[in-house]
Order: C-alpha cells, then structure tokens, then sequence
C-alpha cells in the first residue's frame, strides 16, 4: 500500500506540472505550432499521391512487356529440316539451308522494306530467319540448330560397314562374306549442330554458316560445311553446285541413294541472276582426283555450271556441266592427265493424284571421270580414273548413274512414304581385274512420322545387290529405325 501511494503521489504531481506549464504557454505559440503541423500534412499528402503516380506507371509498363508480341516483330525463318505442314519435308541428310535465292537477296537489297514502310527495315529483311536472336547493337541475328539422331540398324547379311547401307561394300566372294558375318548397330554420331549468321546490308545479304556432325572416326566432330556468302558470292565449303539437294529422297539411311550426285567441298561460287522462274550458278571447285594404280594430283579446278528452273510451283528442274582435269602420277613414273566431263539432269514434280503433297523425284547422272562425285563410287573407291599398269597409261571410267523416287502421304497426320530406286553402271576399261565393281542396284521403302515439327521417327527397308566385271554378284538386306529431335 505505501509503494502504491506513493506512485499514485508522483503522478499527480506529474499532471500537475503538465497542466501548469500549459497555463504559462503562449496562446499563440500554440496557434503557430498547430498551423506548422498542417503544412507538414499537406507535403507529405503530395509526396505519396506522386509515389502512387508512379507506381501506376510502372504497373502499366510491366503489363505492356507481358503481352506476348504479335507475330510480325519476330524475324522468322523455316527451322533446319522439319518437314512441311502442308508439303513435302526438306530431305533428311541435306542441311543447311541453300545459298540465298535472288528474292531473298533482293530481300536484302531493301525492296521489300520499301513496300512495306516499316519502322524497322531488319525486320523486313530476317523476316523469315525463325529462331534467330538479333545480336544486341547491330543488324545481324544468329540461329542455332542441328538435331539429336539415333538410329537401330540391323543387317540380315553380311556388309563391310555396319551402321549405314553401302551397296557397293557388299561383299560377293564367298571368302568375304563368310568373314564378314551379319552384324548391328546402334549409334548416335550422326547428331549435327550449326550456327547460321545473318545481317542485312545496301548491298546485300551477308550469311555465314558452319555445321559440323560426329561422324568421324571414333565419333570425332567433324566439319560438314563452312561457308560465307555475301550478295551474289559464295566461298566454303558446301554442298557442290553440281547436286540437287531439292531433288533429294527423305531417307533413314546415312549413307544415301547409290546412284546420287552427293559431295561436299571447298569451292568459290557465283550466282548470276536470270529471272524470276531461273538461276545460274557457276563455280570452282576443289578437284581432288581419286585415281587407282596411283596417286591423284590436285591442279586444276573442277569448273560447274548448273541451271535451275522453277516454272511452275509443281516443278522444279536442275541441269549441270562439270568439266575437270583426271591428273594423277604412278609411284615411279612421269604425271599423267585425261580431260574429264558429264552432266547431271535432275528435279522434283508433284503429283496430286492420290495427295495434293505427293511427289516425284529424280536423276540421271552420266560422264567419264565423275566418279567421286557418284555417292556408291565415292564411299567404295577411286573411280575417276586408272592407271595401266603395263602401259603406264590414264584411262577414265566411264559412269551412268540415277535414281526415281516416289513420295506418298497418309491423310494429315504428317505420316509419309517414300518408294526409291537407284541404280550405277561403270564402263570399265579392258585390263581392269574380274572382281571390280560393275554395277550396283538399291531399293528403299520407308515410313516416316512427325509427331510434332521438332521430332522425326522413320523404319526403312533397304535391299541392295552389287555385281562384279566377271558376272558374280551378291545381295544384302538392311532394317533401320530412326529418333530424331531437332533444336
């Protein structure tokens, strides 16, 4: 109680100085204080009704960049290889893209960009780059591509090479084939990965590409192509101007058609423009002449000269001269040259009788001394040429080669089929030995499903018979199944 009283005694005093110093203060003083106190009121009011003005602003900014962007400020272009929505997919071991057309160079030129009156000229010229980043503070836009592949190969009968169809490694000795016995495979190297630049210029489209696959011994990564093209000029390596990569079957195999014009090189390349419905291209190429009883000797170029026709949407058509200089050296002895040439007739029309999509392909290739340039020739051998070994003489092979093929597409799901033939004939010269390669015939069928664009799965028959200069011949088949996942 007296702890009590006497806390209950200091706060009365307390109050009590508190009221008495009330008395004493200033009845102005207090006016004044009351008035400053407002002030502060107001200032602060306008300071949080600007911070909320603010806070509006960025809210609306922040809506505005998570609306997704209509469609036509995004360059665009076709992805690497997936097979068309309403047409016929690019062929399966083709990549890259082609050297830019004439439309896409006069593209670049600025034409479209004038019609279209756009803020944003680049966007007019990487309109159809899809996938392609634009690299900050320039005009240029980079893509990255390529694809994961696996595939499950089986073979029924014996073959040199397990894990693709090579007709002409089917042995047809009996002692060759009782040593290689049937075997299979499975392997991921053929998965590719490529970067392609971009950047518009006033004088024309400027692309540099580079792809590489791991295909190479050891499933090494190795270079498939790298070249630059500025405007109308080429430089790199590529596929050669005398293939047709748009007369191309789509196939599991790795390997390819026997009877098809297939090589990549080194070469400087020059478009001419001849139209709308027409292209030239002329190039030169690294020879590199692949002799047998010899070594070849690389001097001259390889000079191409291929026309493209497009009359029509359903028909594509390409025609292409090589000449090329077959020199080559025996181990003792002087060097030896033969003039080589041959042509290449080729294309691709659809035929809408069973689907709108349907297609033929073809090609027919013939000349002496092309044989590198002859897929089944080039995997097996060196058949550009030969020397006599008594005579010490050159002498060329003389090569028909070709191929049709049929594509057919099952209703819309993306499922299609493709039915091919090809076939390669060598002349060869009187002194050759009974067991050279003669001739060799392949057929394929497949069917190939695209679930979605960036996904490929593929089964294919192979069947393929080799036949030698003295009448032996033999047989072999092959199953191959297929995953592919593009990037």
């Amino acid at each position: 109680m007296t702890i009590a009283r006497h806390c209950l005694t200091v706060m009365l005093l307390f109050f009590a100085a508190a009221v008495n110093a009330a008395q004493t203060m200033d009845m102005s003083e207090v006016i004044a204080l009351l008035q400053q106190q407002q002030k502060d009121l107001a200032e602060q009011r306008k300071l949080l009704e600007a911070q909320a003005q603010q806070i509006n602003g960025l809210q609306q900014e922040l809506d505005v960049l998570r609306t997704p962007a209509p469609e036509t400020s995004v360059p665009t272009i076709a992805t690497l290889d997936v097979p068309a929505q309403t047409g016929p997919p690019q062929p399966v071991e083709q990549g890259p893209p082609a050297p830019l057309t004439k439309q896409e160079q006069k593209t670049a030129a600025g034409e479209s960009v004038a019609k279209a009156q756009t803020d944003d000229p680049t966007r007019d010229l990487l309109a159809d780059f899809t996938g392609a980043w634009r690299l900050p503070g320039t005009n240029a836009a980079l893509a990255i591509g390529g694809y994961v592949k696996a595939t499950i190969v089986n073979n029924f009968d014996a073959l040199d090479i397990k894990d693709r169809f090579i007709v002409g490694a089917i042995p047809v000795d009996d002692t060759d084939t009782e040593n290689n016995k049937a075997q299979s495979s499975i392997t991921a190297s053929q998965s590719r990965l490529n970067f392609d630049l971009r950047e518009p210029t006033d004088v024309g489209m400027l692309r540099a590409f580079i792809e590489g696959d791991f295909a190479g011994d050891g499933e090494t990564f190795r270079m498939r192509h790298a070249f630059g093209q500025w405007n109308r000029i080429l430089a790199g390596k590529t596929w050669s101007a005398f293939v047709d990569t748009e007369a191309s079957p789509e196939e599991v195999d790795f390997e390819g058609l026997n009877g098809r014009i297939s090589v990549r090189q080194s070469q400087v390349r020059i478009i001419p423009s001849l139209g709308e419905s027409y292209e030239l291209l002329v190039s030169l190429e690294d020879p590199n002449p692949q002799v047998q009883n010899g070594q070849g000797i690389t001097r001259t170029p390889d000079i191409i000269a291929s026309a493209r026709f497009h009359p029509h949407e359903r028909l594509h058509m390409k025609l292409a001269l090589i000449a090329r200089q077959i020199r080559g050296q025996l181990e003792r002895g002087s060097a030896e040259q033969e003039l080589g040439g041959g042509a290449t007739v080729s294309g691709r029309i659809t035929t809408p009788l069973l689907d709108e999509r349907d297609s033929v392909l073809f090609q027919l290739n013939a000349g002496n001394g092309i044989g590198r340039y002859v897929n089944d020739l080039a995997s097996v051998g060196s058949f550009d040429g030969i020397f006599n070994l008594e005579t010490g003489e050159l002498e060329l092979f003389e090569i028909v080669a070709g191929y049709v093929s049929y594509q057919h597409w099952w209703g819309r799901n993306n499922m299609r089929s493709n039915f091919t033939f090809g076939v390669v004939e060598v002349d060869n010269p009187d002194f050759v030995s009974g067991d050279a390669y003669k001739r060799t015939l392949r057929f394929s069928s497949n069917l190939m499903w695209s679930p979605t664009p960036r996904i490929d799965l593929g089964t294919e028959y192979l069947w393929g018979n080799r036949k030698n200069e003295n009448g032996d011949n033999n047989d072999a088949t092959q199953i191959q199944v297929m995953a592919r996942y593009r990037f």
